[in-house]
Order: structure tokens, then C-alpha cells, then sequence
């Protein structure tokens, strides 16, 4: 399967929120959502991730992320795989980029399937666990 085919079967097997806040989100909390974007809410920490390119089997990508309140800390990004118990071969990077704003390098999924990625934050000393399936093909 070519590349482009992959990243076209991945976004139709991933949930797209482009532009809904959820119920939770303060009015205001957070800038705009990009179309492309994925929108989490857990604590009083909303999120909206995007992958740099869409993610494909074994092929590097970059997660740009974005928490609200901006207070809020990325303390830790994983993906596992759960029918197989194991995750990614590789720790990926967390770099602030300031105003809530972080980028998320070094991530590979080795394998087809559904991964479940997880970011956990930190808002006032409460950490909070947002946990997003995704399957690639």
C-alpha cells in the first residue's frame, strides 16, 4: 500500500473534531482548533493534537499539541498498542514552544493496528491522563 493510500485509510479510521470545544472548555479557554486536529478533554485540561506528516507504518512523525489553560504542563506522550501489550520502540521529545503550545518529536508506530496515544498533563499540581485510539492501516 502506498504511502498516500495509508494516510488516506488512517484519516478515515481517525475521529477528526475540527472546530467543536467540548461542553467542558471554558468559553475562550483556547485558541481556534486547525481542521486536521484532534480535540481531548479530561480535568479541566483540553488538548488538540495534529500529526506532521500523517502518521504511517515505521515512518517518523511530529505531533504538534496545544493545552489549554496554556498553565498546563505535557509531562509525558506514549502510544501503546493494546490487544499486542507493548508500545513504541522510541521515547519521543517534548519541547515547549511557549503559551500552551508544545511539539512532540521522535514518535514511530512499527506496525499496523489500533494504538491508543496518551498524553498526560499536568494543571495545579493534578496530573491527568488524555488517552485517544487511533488506527493505522
Amino acid at each position: 500500500m502506498s504511502l498516500g493510500w495509508r494516510a488516506a485509510a488512517l484519516v478515515a479510521a481517525w475521529p477528526l473534531a475540527a472546530s467543536a470545544q467540548p461542553a467542558s472548555a471554558p468559553a475562550g479557554a483556547c485558541p481556534a482548533v486547525p481542521p486536521g486536529a484532534t480535540v481531548l478533554a479530561q480535568g479541566g485540561v483540553q488538548a488538540w493534537w495534529r500529526a506532521e506528516p500523517a502518521p504511517a507504518v515505521s515512518k517518523p512523525f511530529v505531533l504538534q499539541v496545544v493545552l489549554c489553560p496554556a498553565r498546563a504542563e505535557l509531562l509525558r506522550v506514549d502510544a501503546t498498542m493494546p490487544e499486542h501489550r507493548h508500545g513504541m520502540n522510541y521515547r519521543p521529545r517534548l519541547l515547549p514552544a511557549g503559551e500552551g503550545r508544545w511539539t512532540v518529536d521522535g514518535l514511530v508506530w512499527h506496525m499496523p493496528g489500533r494504538w491508543e496515544l496518551l498524553l498526560v498533563t499536568r494543571l495545579d499540581g493534578r496530573e491527568q491522563r488524555l488517552v485517544h485510539p487511533v488506527v493505522l492501516r
